[in-house]
């Protein structure tokens, strides 16, 4: 089976309303909770952050975020009209149905965006990372957090689609989108990895 973003939205939006009792929501769930760990510590200093969690899914990084960071002001974005509905039924935050290719935000509108597990599925991730740099204020940070491998790897690990694809891949289309300098971390199982990239 190949890779079809719009078949995959279709299918994220069909399931929707039992993804976090199923296996994979609950994989999701504890690469969320690492992912929300760095999240926080990238706005610690921040008062009131502005957080955007692009490919939302059902809100789960968006309901730990407004757990940890009480005065946060959330907004997340899904593709799927399933996965939204589900997000905007669980958290506090704004939660709109549009692609990471094409941000329904103004220049420099958040301070922190953040993508969990859901990049490999943008049907243009050079156009999408160009987007959240766009909607980045300055010093702003992108973490994006999938399924990156070392070159050479297997990157199918989770299913058709299921990959971000390699590190060096993600680091041409980060610098490609305009951002000056990132790091990698791990987050899990020696596959998930994170991209911290500053505006």
């Amino acid at each position: 089976m190949t890779f079809d973003p719009e078949r995959d939205v279709a299918a994220y939006g069909r399931r929707a309303s039992g993804y976090e009792r199923g296996p994979r929501g609950f994989l999701h769930a504890e690469i969320v909770r690492r992912v929300g760990v760095v999240a926080v510590s990238l706005v610690a200093e921040t008062r009131a952050p502005r957080i955007l969690d692009v490919g939302c899914g059902t809100g789960v990084l968006l309901r730990l975020l407004g757990s940890l960071l009480p005065d946060a002001r959330l907004t997340g974005v899904d593709p799927a009209a399933g996965m939204v509905r589900e997000a905007a039924a669980s958290t506090r935050a704004e939660v709109r149905e549009a692609s990471a290719e094409s941000l329904p935000f103004g220049d420099a509108a958040f301070d922190l965006v953040v993508s969990s597990s859901s990049f490999s599925h943008w049907q243009d991730q050079a156009g999408g990372l160009a987007e959240c740099r766009r909607v980045l204020a300055p010093g702003g940070a992108l973490l994006l957090a999938d399924v990156f491998t070392s070159r050479g790897l297997p990157v199918r690990v989770f299913g058709p689609g299921g990959a971000a694809g390699s590190r060096q891949r993600a680091d041409a289309a980060i610098g490609a989108a305009g951002f000056a300098g990132w790091s990698w971390r791990p987050v899990f199982a020696g596959v998930v990895r994170a991209a911290v990239a500053r505006a």
